[in-house]
């Protein structure tokens, strides 16, 4: 495994990559960093698969922002692919990390060859209200930047979804903390747009569990 950086809007984005064969890029979510896919990523690099899993901005061995946007964050993952040259990589992304999948499947729409996301939502209202208010108690004392990211985006709109092309596989944990209708507004407007509800499952567990993961992941590409 070897970590690597580049630099996109001034901002250092470190990754890592293993393996060699089929590209797939890995994306974490909020609060985590991409050791998140420590086993995954082992797991896929021994299978056929060179796998990418940067640190997003302001995350692990990242450069800090002052401000984060999930539109920088697709337009790292761009400058990452161009940056190895990768053609049409799987992506699975992860709650914010699947939230910039889905941003890079419309405003870079020949770009992917697979998308696969999990735990999404469409615009803050898509998580529960009992979590909206924990996020905002925590920001107006913390005043920390990821909180306020997730409290004011993403805003996706049904015009927009029905910009992705590539083929679309979303996951959805029964015990979610997101609303189901959003993930299921997805797989409506997105042409080639599958869901899969995970029973027992909730927001992170089958993320955490690395080998649930891989199961998964290997169903679908």
């Amino acid at each position: 495994m070897e970590t690597k950086k580049f630099y996109n809007k001034n901002t250092k984005i470190s990754y890592v990559k293993s393996g060699k064969g089929q590209p797939i890029i890995l994306l974490h979510g909020n609060l985590q960093n991409n050791t998140v896919f420590k086993g995954l990523i082992k797991m896929l690099a021994s299978d056929g698969y060179t796998v990418f899993a940067p640190d997003t901005r302001s995350f692990g061995k990242s450069d800090k922002v002052k401000r984060l946007n999930y539109n920088d964050i697709a337009d790292d993952v761009k400058a990452l692919i161009e940056q190895e040259q990768i053609k049409k990589p799987i992506l699975f992304g992860f709650s914010d990390g699947g939230i910039t999948g889905l941003l890079i499947g419309i405003k870079y729409p020949n770009l992917l060859g697979k998308l696969v996301v999990s735990g999404i939502n469409l615009n803050p209202k898509g998580i529960a209200l009992r979590y909206r208010i924990l996020m905002h108690i925590i920001f107006f004392f913390t005043r920390k930047d990821n909180f306020r990211l997730m409290l004011t985006q993403p805003n996706i709109t049904a015009e927009q979804l029905r910009r992705i092309t590539v083929p679309t596989t979303v996951l959805y944990g029964e015990k979610d903390i997101v609303d189901l209708r959003q993930s299921e507004e997805v797989v409506e407007n997105v042409k080639h747009g599958k869901l899969m509800v995970l029973k027992g499952e909730n927001h992170a567990s089958h993320i955490i569990d690395n080998h649930k993961l891989y199961k998964l992941l290997k169903d679908i590409i």
